[in-house]
């Protein structure tokens, strides 16, 4: 949306599907486009429409820090208002209105009718959140939290995303209910492209033939609507330093006043389209702010409603408008990434990206002097959208409000009734009119209307999800009205509860309140009794099979099939524990299906399937069981290493693949632990946290969480940061008071945290920002200073020699160099980026180098392109910079199981104590046994290459 001027408020007689002329003339404004906010009782609607004149009594100090670019036409200020009002969304048709709300989505009538309930995910270690999707024929509702693991869950489940429109997210707006969701926008928006492009490129070989083009995709939905609580936009705006998509746009419906409190029509619905009918309930342990009763006299309402009151409303309408504004433009911007414009070097404002054009008149990065030296120097900038240049959102805090629904499908039409429609004289042909509500004539002249046709109309069923976040919710759900309105309730069939960690149904008044709906059937979404089961079966397998091959680098994955309580007796009758493929149908006949139900997982049968199907890579295991335990090869490791500082470091890849989770390897991450030093964490993608909690068990991880010292982000792309707020939470919940934690990041991922902490609390002071910073452009290759808070003493925390620099992949991207100084022990790390000469000299003599290696080296083009390494480019880095060991991680998700290998890459130039070894997820490996590790791999490249012949037989992994 945009920022507006005082509204008008036009009243309009309108009925769902039909809105006749309005009576007072309404002026659309072609920029910006004009929206509308439904608000219905019964069949009334008022729709609040942007004024096209902004009015002289302007937020000065707002209007001063924001780009004019995300407000063309306007200037941002609080818009006036009398007091908070509930939207209520419904359909209007658009062509009568242009630019209706964009959470309002106009589709066709669904044709077919069958509709149900799926639980995609339940509370594991692998996904942390429950998560439920509703089915329709046209379009796919998600419910619930969408916590970091849900689109990787989503893959092992074979869900498509394609259909996926709306998003309703419950329980509070923190990272633990939405941490998966801006990776989820992302896939969902790069398909979309991808489908456009696709569609693009056949249009133009079409064209070229002189044949008729293809339509775009019509299954593919036009935009994601994602409602939720409060803080909801303020979440995702924070997300503007990273996160630019053009294909999708999104659509906010943050609910911040109840519905249903001090409104007449308590019945309505607060959300309505084609499908399905919800009834928002935010649970809340403060009261709302009380309102003014319609009976009071006038006299009482203006001292109920003080002047402050008003000022604050306004203000917070004003806020609310800039970070929508904020969000439209992160998903709807006209920004163009070519788009350059010369200036003077000393009024480019950071963080630009700066370019001049060399003596061959091509373009190419600026690396001269910085402005303090040449002010006027001629560049070319490539300006940032508008939204990254906004320094930080209005401020907001942290909600403990937890937000329910109630949803319900429409009411179906009653069977046609063939014999009684042709005793009446109906000609076939008027069949069909009858079904959609028409009359039509029948024999003598009569009139024949629906009813005296159709069988009685049939109710639509429901559900209600039901989402406590802490203890202190329990009241306000038992005392809110909707539970025992028959009208709202009528057809509930099923309550989801979903739970966080303890939160159980033994809970005082909440036993009894289930008792009060014993008609419906309850099933249950918390970690404490949802068993911590496997939620990635394929993976899981793949790692069973590595640890029958190599027991020392392949541990197997943590799990327990028996959950920590389970439901009282009382409740066993009508409460039951939810399954990953449990269905519940709505229509055409409401029943529970559990043909799809997800099984325990066997996890014998890996170990049956490695002896039956590959017998010969048990052999070349047994090979090298056997060679590593030779005398004379340990003798002669012992030799090579002897000068090999910290043999026992070890190095965890938590996640090992590039752009997106994907079935058999996360995004990036990698655990190193160091002896005497600490933990640290490099690059930290999604799910994170639940990978150390697979790989160790929660105890264990939570024991390595203590002992963390630092965290590093290579560059601000998504897939390499979004695991880190919930590390940083987890962390402050575990670590002793006084221990602080390093965040080692540019200044907009700072920025990012700092922001977030808004939102939800993350002990800021407790987090110390070690910021890699340039004195002039960030361009690659220029060397990043680590800087301390001017208040802080960097002895504190003990941390090792921090030496960075810029590299070539995107702004600000950085790798480092870790030097432990008492051993010696020197550690590199990528991050992504394009081969660097000099992060080769500032590792020089690096006995880890981590390097990431996106591409084989036969898409060198597209490294080129990507701004990633090969493999061959990623071995010459560490030939540079002579390390002693290399590990390869961040594959493209191309190779979902086995990075394509040059042998001749792998050659050591004669060096026997260079050692490089393939990444894999949950692998471990210490730094002194990188040759031992070697022997095995072999063995395990065969049983990939093996997997994928057989996935691809069967059609894919």
């Amino acid at each position: 949306m945009y920022a507006t001027a005082k509204a008008n408020i036009v009243r309009v007689s309108c009925k769902l599907q039909k809105v006749p002329t309005p009576s007072l003339p309404l002026h659309l404004p072609s920029s910006p486009p004009a929206f509308f906010l439904f608000q219905s009782r019964s069949f009334r609607t008022f729709a609040k429409l942007q004024a096209t004149n902004p009015s002289p009594q302007l937020c000065q100090s707002t209007a001063a820090i924001f780009p004019k670019s995300l407000f063309p036409g306007s200037t941002p200020r609080p818009i006036e208002s009398s007091r908070p009002r509930a939207p209520r969304f419904v359909l209007v048709p658009s062509r009568r209105f242009q630019g209706p709300h964009p959470a309002i989505t106009i589709l066709s009538r669904p044709t077919g009718m069958l509709c149900y309930v799926q639980i995609l995910s339940t509370p594991t270690a692998d996904t942390p959140g429950g998560c439920l999707m509703l089915h329709f024929d046209n379009r796919r509702y998600l419910f619930g939290r969408i916590a970091e693991g849900s689109q990787r869950t989503l893959v092992q489940r074979k869900v498509s995303l394609a259909k996926i429109q709306d998003i309703f997210l419950t329980g509070c707006i923190n990272w633990e209910a939405t941490g998966g969701l801006l990776g989820m926008i992302l896939t969902l928006a790069d398909l979309k492209a991808a489908s456009a492009a696709d569609i693009d490129l056949t249009n133009e070989k079409l064209r070229s033939k002189g044949k008729k083009e293809k339509e775009k995709d019509k299954s593919i939905p036009p935009h994601l609507n994602i409602h939720g609580g409060k803080n909801l936009v303020h979440l995702l705006a924070s997300a503007r330093r990273f996160i630019l998509r053009k294909a999708l746009p999104v659509h906010t419906r943050e609910l911040q006043v109840d519905p249903r409190a001090e409104l007449e029509g308590k019945d309505d619905p607060d959300y309505e389209d084609e499908n399905i009918r919800v009834w928002s309930i935010p649970l809340s342990k403060e009261k709302p702010t009380a309102r003014p009763s319609r009976q009071s006299s006038p006299k009482k309402q203006k001292l109920s409603s003080s002047s402050n009151s008003h000022e604050n409303l306004a203000a917070e309408e004003a806020d609310q408008n800039i970070r929508e504004a904020v969000v439209n433009d992160m998903f709807c911007s006209k920004w163009k990434l070519d788009t350059l414009r010369e200036m003077r070097l000393a009024d480019v404002q950071l963080p630009a990206k700066i370019f001049v054009r060399n003596a061959q008149g091509h373009i190419e990065a600026y690396a001269g002097p910085p402005a303090s030296e040449a002010p006027n120097t001629k560049v070319l900038v490539r300006m940032p959208w508008p939204a990254s240049q906004i320094p930080e959102l209005p401020p907001t805090k942290p909600s403990k409000q937890s937000m329910c629904y109630i949803v319900k499908c429409h009411p179906r039409r009653g069977k046609f009734d063939v014999n009684a429609a042709t005793s009446l004289g109906v000609q076939k042909t008027d069949f069909k009119k009858l079904t959609k509500g028409e009359s039509v004539p029948g024999k003598d002249g009569s009139v024949v209307t629906p009813n005296m046709v159709m069988g009685d109309q049939i109710e639509g069923r429901g559900f209600a999800v039901i989402d406590l976040t802490s203890q202190d919710l329990i009241d306000d759900l038992l005392n809110r009205h909707e539970w025992s309105n028959p009208e709202i309730m009528q057809g509930i069939d099923t309550v989801y509860w979903i739970l966080s960690d303890g939160i159980t149904l033994e809970s005082p008044g909440v036993s009894q309140f289930i008792k009060t709906l014993s008609s419906a059937k309850h099933i249950v979404l918390g970690s404490a009794v949802c068993p911590n089961v496997p939620a990635l079966e394929s993976p899981t397998s793949q790692l069973i099979k590595m640890n029958s091959i190599d027991r020392d680098r392949f541990p197997l994955p943590v799990f327990d099939s028996q959950p920590t309580s389970e439901l009282g007796q009382e409740l066993e009758s009508v409460a039951e524990l939810a399954r990953a493929g449990l269905k519940y149908q709505l229509a055409p006949k409401p029943s529970f299906l559990t043909d799809l139900v997800v099984p325990p997982m066997d996890t014998k049968r890996p170990l049956w399937e490695l002896a039956t199907y590959t017998p010969q890579v048990m052999k070349l295991a047994r090979v090298a069981q056997k060679a590593v335990s030779e005398t004379d090869f340990l003798a002669e490791v012992e030799r090579l290493q002897q000068d090999l500082p910290s043999p026992q470091t070890e190095i965890v890849p938590l996640g090992t693949g590039s752009a997106m989770p994907s079935k058999y390897r996360n995004v990036s991450a990698t655990l190193i632990r160091v002896p005497g030093w600490g933990n640290y964490i490099l690059d930290c993608g999604e799910n994170t946290l639940g990978q150390l909690r697979r790989a160790f068990g929660y105890q264990a991880a939570d024991d390595i969480l203590r002992d963390l010292r630092a965290i590093y982000i290579s560059h601000a792309h998504a897939d390499h940061h979004l695991g880190t707020v919930n590390v940083l939470s987890r962390w402050r919940e575990v670590a002793p008071e006084g221990n602080k934690l390093a965040l080692i990041a540019t200044q907009k991922y700072q920025d990012f945290i700092r922001e977030f902490h808004q939102v939800q609390d993350l002990s800021p002071e407790r987090i110390v920002p070690i910021t890699l910073r340039s004195p002039g452009n960030p361009i690659p290759g220029r060397h990043a200073q680590a800087t301390f808070p001017a208040d802080f003493d960097p002895q504190t925390l003990q941390l090792p020699q921090i030496e960075s620099c810029f590299v070539d992949h995107c702004y600000e991207a950085t790798a480092v160099v870790l030097t432990f100084p008492d051993t010696g022990l020197k550690l590199a790390y990528s991050g992504d980026c394009r081969p660097s000469r000099q992060f080769a000299e500032l590792g020089r003599g690096a006995h880890l180098l981590l390097h990431e290696c996106t591409f084989e080296d036969e898409l060198g083009g597209d490294a080129l392109a990507k701004k990633h390494s090969t493999l061959s480019e990623a071995l010459d880095v560490g030939r540079q910079m002579e390390a002693r060991r290399i590990l390869l991680t961040h594959f493209s998700q191309r190779y979902p199981k086995l990075p394509v290998v040059d042998e001749k890459a792998l050659e050591t130039d004669g060096r026997h104590d260079m050692d490089v070894l393939f990444a894999f997820d949950m692998m471990r490996v210490k730094l002194g046994e990188f040759k031992q590790a070697g022997l095995f791999l072999p063995a395990l490249r065969d049983l990939l290459k093996e997997e994928e012949r057989a996935d691809a037989e069967a059609g894919g992994v």
